[in-house]
């Protein structure tokens, strides 16, 4: 299992976000993508469909950026890994393998899907 591109680039930059709240400020996009190290245009992007989810919120202008939409606590992995994938459930997004390294391989597989709808981005940021 191997998480996309804008999935990795979105779990190195969203520990580093405001929590949520009405005076939360929000970080721009050239500070984080310079904190998390990834490419700016491409984490914008990446931002913009996790806004769309719902998982942050976004202000324009001279005071605006981006927050967390809800607290750290309350967004798994597999909540951001989804609303970039545009899926509803995991096991679809990770679907089995096939063949016979399928069977051995599917512990692994399970256990690694659990990994992602337990773990926080707070766990991350830690």
């Amino acid at each position: 299992m191997i998480l996309s591109r804008a999935a990795e680039v979105a779990l190195a930059a969203l520990p580093l976000l405001p929590a949520p709240g009405a005076h939360a400020k929000g970080r721009g996009v050239k500070e984080l993508a310079e904190a998390a190290a990834v490419p700016a245009p491409f984490l914008a992007q990446v931002l913009k469909r996790l806004a769309h989810a719902g998982l942050l919120r976004s202000k324009r202008g001279r005071t605006g950026g981006f927050a967390l939409g809800r607290p750290a606590a309350e967004i798994t992995v597999a909540d951001v890994v989804l609303a970039l994938e545009g899926r509803d459930e995991l096991d679809a997004a990770f679907p089995p393998l096939r063949g016979p390294a399928g069977g051995l391989l599917e512990p692994v597989r399970k256990r690694a899907l659990d990994l992602l709808r337990t773990t926080t981005l707070e766990a991350l940021s830690r």
